[in-house]
């Protein structure tokens, strides 16, 4: 068994985790927002190297890569992302994504290269990833032989498209009534129900509290965005009686207003923190 953090290396928690990030790539996200993602990005490969020879993996909303795309920062390239070359993808791997990035160079290559474009699919992209990883879970001898998940998803706006007059202050999956008193339509781009089915998952296998987290970082000041990853805040696991892996910094929070590298640092570290201190138990070692 191994403690999460030593005082020598405040990030000593990476090695313990494999770590994936969804970026938001709709069409709000052009400009500012996008650089300021590049930027976080660019800083925060480098740690996670450090203590993760695989690197980072990242997923976008809209954009998929051709398949079995990772980073070959030595190949002969111009952007450092190449096709992988055989051996199919690695167990518990979903398909659309670049893996294994070590060089914030990669990261740049990766962020010129494409266009945010489109809507804001939170639910579907956050399942495309989670079930590969859960197909593994579910098959595994032992749950802890398989290494801790730590999906990040960066956002700037309300998951959608979705239908006109939805009011997200109801208890349930986005639903609430619109100013006539109707019942509003539901949203099927909101993350809720996949949260909640992936933490009733754990709960069946028994799986440690820290075994899968989804921390949700806001990106800009949109308020509608705001109050959706407050509704995934405000004791979503509480009604529906299963584990709490989700947190979220939203704009305002802690007077967090840039996204930076050592704010998702933080930020997952406490996440972290909250789930081995519900468990009250240490973690163990992952091929270390």
């Amino acid at each position: 068994m191994e403690n999460m953090t030593r005082d020598d290396d405040p990030h000593y928690f990476l090695y313990l985790f494999d770590t994936v990030f969804l970026v938001d790539d709709s069409t709000s996200m052009l400009g500012p927002r996008w650089r300021e993602v590049r930027s976080a990005l660019r800083q925060i490969t480098p740690v996670c190297t450090s203590h993760d020879d695989d690197g980072i993996d990242i997923h976008f909303m809209n954009h998929r890569s051709s398949e079995n795309t990772t980073t070959n920062n030595n190949n002969n390239s111009d952007d450092g992302i190449s096709s992988q070359s055989g051996g199919g993808m690695a167990r518990g791997k979903a398909r659309g994504g670049y893996y294994n990035i070590t060089d914030p160079l990669a990261v740049d290559a990766l962020f010129q290269r494409l266009r945010p474009c489109g809507p804001t699919h939170t639910r579907g992209r956050i399942e495309d990833i989670l079930e590969p990883y859960f197909t593994q879970l579910e098959s595994a001898e032992n749950v802890q032989d398989v290494r801790p998940l730590n999906l990040i998803v960066i956002t700037d706006g309300m998951p959608g498209p979705c239908p006109r007059h939805v009011n997200f202050s109801g208890s349930g999956f986005g639903s609430g009534f619109n100013g006539n008193g109707e019942a509003a339509p539901h949203n099927p781009h909101l993350p809720d129900p996949a949260i909640v089915r992936y933490a009733r998952r754990l709960d069946e296998l028994r799986a440690p509290a820290w075994q899968v987290g989804v921390q949700f970082f806001q990106v800009g000041d949109d308020a509608a965005a705001t109050a959706s990853l407050r509704g995934l805040d405000d004791g979503l696991a509480r009604r529906h009686g299963v584990r709490d892996i989700v947190d979220t910094l939203k704009f305002g929070d802690d007077d967090y207003k840039t996204l930076t590298a050592e704010e998702i640092l933080k930020a997952v570290l406490g996440a972290v923190s909250r789930r081995l201190d519900n468990q009250s138990c240490e973690l163990p070692v992952y091929g270390i």
